[in-house]
């Protein structure tokens, strides 16, 4: 009987296929953070200087802790899109019908499905910084990049989760256009990746401590300002990661089969 794991490791042989094909998004993944830094730091110059960032974010090093927030950024990003892509691109094809009808839970399938991009995206962006990293904090900086990489691949967990969401979503509304164009925007946007998250109206503050991606920054942040956090600090976001991969991934197994239903009761795919 086909399982989770023969999914995942179809989707990864695809992901990996992707790739092999596609050589210039691997070196766009491994520019694609300097560019973005340098854009920050030039941008942030015209109104105040990299330590008044410094101070006012908290980190002891601004450079490394941009660095980490854009494999955050990169990373929730792809997820969100890779797997509301997903339902999108096989109900273009015509073979969503076909998914739906397996043997195989479509909660399975699309969490599945996810998990692939959910490894690849991150470990590929990390190993970008990584000589920066090592340039900027040595030895230390490794260790730290490593910290970061490891936080960044649980807090895709309960993201993967949020990502099934909006795909049932798409299969309820029936949309023709990638919801997520306008979603993960707006959750980079509410999660305070490049600055405090105290700056945002209350309003989006309550929104962003209900995701992952505010966590994964939080976490980062600490690694960033410390060589060693205190553990108890640094406790605190995995927790809260935690509970929220077991209640996004619940929320979302619940959500996705009624979806199912529903589409398959009126038959509109």
């Amino acid at each position: 009987m086909t399982s989770w794991i023969d999914v995942f490791r179809a989707q990864l042989f695809a992901s990996v296929c992707w790739y092999r094909n596609n050589k210039w998004m691997i070196f766009s993944s491994f520019v694609w953070p300097y560019l973005m830094v340098g854009f920050l730091v030039g941008l942030g110059s015209l109104s105040g200087s990299i330590e008044n960032y410094a101070e006012r974010v908290g980190v002891s090093n601004p450079l490394f802790f941009l660095l980490s927030s854009t494999v955050i950024a990169m990373s929730s990003l792809l997820i969100v899109f890779s797997v509301t892509r997903f339902a999108l691109e096989n109900r273009w094809l015509g073979t969503l019908p076909y998914i739906l009808l397996s043997p195989v839970r479509t909660t399975v399938i699309f969490i599945a499905s996810g998990l692939p991009d959910a490894i690849i995206t991150p470990t590929i962006t990390v190993a970008s910084i990584a000589p920066a990293a090592l340039y900027l904090e040595g030895l230390a900086g490794g260790l730290k990049i490593l910290a970061v990489l490891a936080i960044v691949l649980f807090g895709m967990m309960p993201l993967v989760g949020f990502s099934v969401l909006v795909g049932s979503a798409l299969l309820f509304l029936r949309e023709e256009s990638n919801i997520a164009d306008v979603i993960a925007p707006l959750v980079l946007l509410v999660s305070g990746i490049y600055y405090p998250l105290g700056v945002l109206p209350e309003v989006l503050q309550l929104v962003g401590l209900a995701l992952p991606t505010t966590y994964v920054v939080e976490a980062a942040k600490l690694i960033s300002a410390y060589l060693t956090p205190e553990t108890h600090l640094l406790l605190t976001p995995v927790y809260v990661l935690t509970a929220l991969t077991f209640g996004y991934n619940l929320v979302a197994s619940l959500v996705i089969d009624k979806a199912e239903r529903a589409v398959k009761g009126k038959g509109v795919l």
